[in-house]
């Protein structure tokens, strides 16, 4: 844990390494091993998840919103079109892999969805499909192309269109519907940040 937090602070660091970031990034490390700490005597499940995974990302939010760098970031280089913030497309697509296997893993779990032998055996290339999926979804969002979304969800119906095992049918709808929600909704937020930035 500490070794985790030791890293995610020097990380934070080297994407903005000015000499004056060095107590955002400590402030960064202490509440990163704090929130992790707490998380380790919680008992695990959807709540203590998504506890942890919104405090790690409010703290991040302070810290953005409360350090104004007075000079040119080597991050921001990385800007090179209009409309779309290239680090925010990042950080979506981040949010979009492991974070979101893990909470639809433990939402599908809270509601006994995809508990069959029929649906065990898929769940690792269920995970691979999700993120790619949500990749797509997210790209698609962010540049305006709603249909391409539709497209994907048809084509995806359709390769189970002829399944016949109930409990596996809802555990790919669930897990899909869960999937371009949370991809949707990055892409509109990165969109939204690309308007006010």
């Amino acid at each position: 844990m500490y070794v985790h937090a030791t890293i995610i602070g020097l990380l934070s660091w080297a994407f903005v390494p000015t000499v004056d970031f060095w107590v955002y990034a400590l402030l960064i490390f202490v509440t990163h091993l704090m929130i992790d700490a707490v998380k380790s005597y919680m008992r695990k499940g959807l709540w203590a998840f998504l506890t942890d995974l919104i405090t790690h990302v409010v703290i991040l939010c302070f810290v953005a919103h409360q350090y104004t760098s007075q000079c040119h970031l080597p991050i921001q280089s990385l800007d090179f079109l209009d409309n779309i913030s290239i680090p925010a497309f990042m950080f979506a697509i981040l949010c979009c892999l492991k974070p979101t296997n893990i909470h639809i893993k433990l939402i599908l779990e809270r509601y006994n969805i995809g508990e069959t032998e029929s649906c065990k055996s898929m769940k690792n290339a269920g995970a691979l499909i999700g993120n790619l999926e949500r990749i797509l979804t997210l790209t698609f969002v962010m540049t305006g192309q709603y249909e391409a979304v539709g497209f994907i969800i048809a084509a995806k119906s359709l390769l189970r269109f002829k399944d016949t095992d109930t409990a596996k049918t809802e555990y790919v709808l669930a897990g899909t519907l869960l999937s371009f929600g949370v991809a949707t909704i990055c892409g509109l937020v990165v969109n939204e940040l690309a308007c006010v930035f």
